[in-house]
């Protein structure tokens, strides 16, 4: 990449899509591109926030530990999102763990840099405000499931919620782009306790397993587990 130049994703990120070009590119070049190899520390939980995170390409997940010991996966962060936002207010520090998922590009806006942006460009403010917002949200709705809903509940909602947008059918298949330790880490379970699920489900006619493909067979029996007509996993 030429000094100066940036990658073309970053003119998609939801936060940015509000501002002019010139506004934009300023922004987007107050930052720095960085890498991370699969299982790399991107940053721990409780240090200092180096600033405002966004993935150009990859996958990284956001994790805290449970009070047993248990590795709670909060947030996969895909292509074009960003993150850390939180720590750049407050105490700025981590609210949890970055670990890279696959071989990851990173754009890094310093904490100094953004701050100054945010003064600079109002409509930034907005727009950060609001991907703050919708974390929130986010966070509060899991949390709601985590603690309010059984494993096979909460699994049949990740399912159906990886079916995409379209109605679901009997037949649909999904295939899990993520390894099973992580698909438990999101549920808010053990690995063992989420094998035992799957199988109860393939063992009920729900749904039919090879390896990470999954075809949903009786998506109405899953509907009524879930208990949502908006079957969408936080």
């Amino acid at each position: 990449m030429a000094i100066g130049e940036y990658p073309p994703e970053l003119d998609t990120l939801p936060f940015l899509t509000g501002l002019d070009a010139t506004h934009r590119q300023a922004v987007v070049r107050a930052g720095f591109l960085r890498r991370a190899s699969k299982g790399d520390l991107v940053f721990l939980e409780g240090r200092p926030c180096e600033g405002l995170w966004a993935v150009v390409t990859g996958r990284i997940k956001l994790v805290r530990a449970s009070p047993d010991g248990k590795e709670l996966v909060l947030h996969l962060v895909e292509d074009g999102e960003t993150f850390a936002a939180v720590g750049l207010f407050g105490e700025a520090t981590y609210p949890a763990t970055a670990i890279a998922l696959t071989e990851t590009s990173l754009w890094l806006w310093p904490r100094k840099n953004i701050l100054a942006l945010l003064t600079s460009t109002p409509e930034l403010s907005t727009a950060l405000l609001g991907a703050l917002s919708l974390w929130t949200r986010t966070l509060v709705t899991k949390m709601e499931l985590l603690t309010h809903r059984k494993v096979e509940e909460r699994l049949a909602l990740f399912l159906l919620g990886r079916a995409g947008e379209n109605p679901v059918q009997p037949g649909t298949q999904i295939t899990l782009s993520i390894p099973m330790h992580v698909v438990a880490g999101i549920l808010g379970t053990a690995p063992e306790v989420l094998s035992r699920t799957l199988r109860k489900l393939e063992e009920s006619g729900a749904i039919a397993m090879d390896r990470r493909k999954i075809t949903l067979l009786d998506p109405n029996g899953l509907l009524k587990l879930a208990g949502s007509s908006d079957p969408a996993w936080p």
